[in-house]
């Protein structure tokens, strides 16, 4: 009696599994469907299937979102570079190095974490603003790095705090110095929680609207979240709308800017699991 319990119990949590997977990918199926048929298809049969395609869809948004794409990936590397090379010293001299001030000094990065994003932005503007930074790379890879340079540091520093002491008095009585500590021992075992800070950071930055709003005026300079919104319908003097958007391009160019996000996760994936479960809650 208890097996068969158990075996419809199992049954039953897979039957929700599954229904539940199938309904997270519906909306995707939906998207991939809407980007090959055109506006009128779309509006007279929303459920209806892409026939004939209209794959001249993409070749549109591609045209339009390949620049600002390519600049999302520059300013999110250019960012990720700069976070995980200053977390990896930070965090070892937090968690190996002895000085005045250091449990002072980390509590102040723990606050700053508690922060929200939201009441940093006219902060950031105005000092952008002095800095002369608007209107340029600059002024949002700097504030992306201070921005991520939080989480990155608490993640790092649990996770060299968890390595054991003796391998790094192993590695200084011959002879290595603390330099070569961080990056020939402690850098390559954080790899699966940097990687992890690596994958939190891009989607952050990738999908981020409102700093590069803030930011950049020059169309020349638009992220491809902005540039997303080039889809959008336009709007009158009073609000009236004037035309209606192109369903059919804007899910097209919505596939083709979740393309990088997907190549992220399919390489990633394995390591951004690790890192979350093990250097992310050590202690």
């Amino acid at each position: 009696m208890k097996t068969m319990l158990k075996y419809r119990s199992t049954i039953l949590s897979y039957a929700v599994l599954i229904l539940l997977l199938v309904l997270s990918f519906i909306p995707i199926i939906m998207m991939l469907s809407m980007s090959l048929r055109d506006t009128l298809s779309i509006y007279s049969d929303f459920w209806s299937m892409p026939w004939p395609i209209k794959w001249g869809n993409y070749s549109s948004a591609v045209l339009q979102l390949i620049m600002p794409s390519l600049r999302s990936v520059f300013i999110c590397v250019a960012s990720i570079g700069a976070i995980l090379l200053l977390a990896a010293f930070s965090g070892y001299t937090f968690a190996r190095l002895r000085f005045p001030g250091k449990s002072f000094l980390f509590l102040i990065v723990v606050m700053m974490m508690t922060v929200p994003s939201v009441l940093k932005l006219t902060p950031n503007f105005i000092l952008a603003e002095w800095m002369h930074l608007r209107n340029t790379y600059w002024g949002l890879i700097l504030f992306y790095i201070g921005g991520g340079l939080l989480l990155a540091i608490f993640l790092i520093r649990s996770f060299f705090e968890s390595l054991p002491e003796e391998m790094f008095e192993s590695a200084r009585i011959e002879g290595a110095g603390e330099y070569t500590c961080v990056w020939k021992l402690a850098v390559p075992l954080a790899r699966p929680i940097m990687i992890t800070i690596a994958i939190l950071t891009f989607l952050n930055i990738y999908n981020d609207l409102i700093w590069p709003m803030l930011m950049l005026n020059s169309p020349k300079l638009h992220t491809l979240a902005m540039a997303l919104q080039s889809f959008a319908p336009k709007s009158g003097a009073e609000g009236a709308e004037i035309s209606r958007p192109d369903l059919g391009v804007m899910t097209a160019g919505y596939a083709f800017s979740s393309i990088p996000l997907l190549l992220l996760f399919m390489f990633g994936m394995k390591h951004f699991i690790a890192g979350l479960t093990s250097g992310a809650v050590k202690s």
